[in-house]
């Protein structure tokens, strides 16, 4: 009811897709002004605002489905409304990566959202070997044609872990398929898969105690140190820096304060 109430009072509103979001207003007998605003446009746009703010009109951003901003178009808008001093005012709504977090079954204290994977596979590979020690749950936005070569990748760079593919969320077909990433990429390689979709996917914890198993692999070595590193530049002290990385790690925290000093020649 916010949301209508919102397209109601605004002075105009800007449409990811005019056709989509027509059928919704003419639903709520909303007659507004409406323009496109999608990705290709979008810095175009933002010169309508500063005449907005300057007659005091309030200007509606929505997209198709979901958030806006959220793998979505609008960032330029906002932010340049923020440098004009205009007031923000998000309404809430369904946003396709939380609720399939919700609904995963996987941890939610931590996680990352890293949208949509780049095209090219070498792209791919390479953003998933960054991502291989990452300890938190991970969401993920698929195209459905991109799904069984996705499910591949991810295999083959983080292994066969917990995995949930959330389709179709709030609509008729919402279906959530909890598994493995070797289980789902059997059943998918053989189906079809339709609609909007997220991966969910389960963090990596190094389980092991052992100082020189994870000094002997360089890949987790550089994974653990790098991340003491970005605590360190956030402002953490080395000892801090070094438990928190053990925690998200599961190492011992005076073998990587050890291996922290020796990196950095001490």
């Amino acid at each position: 009811m916010r949301a209508i109430s919102a397209l109601k009072e605004c002075d105009l509103i800007l449409a990811e897709d005019t056709r989509v979001s027509i059928k919704l207003l003419n639903h709520f007998d909303i007659k507004k002004k409406m323009l496109s605003c999608h990705k290709f446009n979008e810095h175009e746009r933002v010169s309508l605002l500063d005449q907005a703010n300057r007659d005091e009109q309030s200007i509606a951003l929505i997209s198709d489905a979901g958030m806006p901003l959220v793998s979505d178009p609008g960032h330029p808008i906002v932010q340049t409304a923020i440098e004009l001093g205009m007031t923000i005012v998000p309404i809430a709504g369904p946003s396709a990566f939380l609720l399939a977090l919700v609904g995963s079954g996987l941890p939610l204290d931590t996680f990352i959202f890293e949208g949509f994977l780049p095209d090219k596979s070498s792209d791919i590979e390479r953003k998933l070997k960054r991502l291989a020690f990452e300890a938190r749950t991970i969401v993920f936005y698929v195209s459905p044609h991109k799904l069984s070569r996705t499910l591949e990748a991810m295999l083959a760079q983080f292994g066969d872990r917990k995995i949930c593919l959330a389709r179709e969320l709030t609509k008729f077909y919402e279906e959530f398929d909890r598994g493995s990433t070797s289980s789902l990429m059997a059943k998918y390689s053989e189906s079809e898969v339709r609609g909007e979709c997220v991966l969910v996917v389960e963090g990596q914890r190094i389980a092991s105690e052992d100082m020189s198993d994870w000094l002997e692999n360089e890949d987790k070595k550089s994974a653990i140190l790098n991340f003491v590193m970005q605590m360190t530049s956030a402002g953490h002290k080395l000892s801090k820096a070094c438990a928190l990385a053990a925690d998200e790690f599961g190492i011992s925290k005076s073998d990587i304060y050890k291996a922290s000093l020796a990196n950095h020649g001490h």
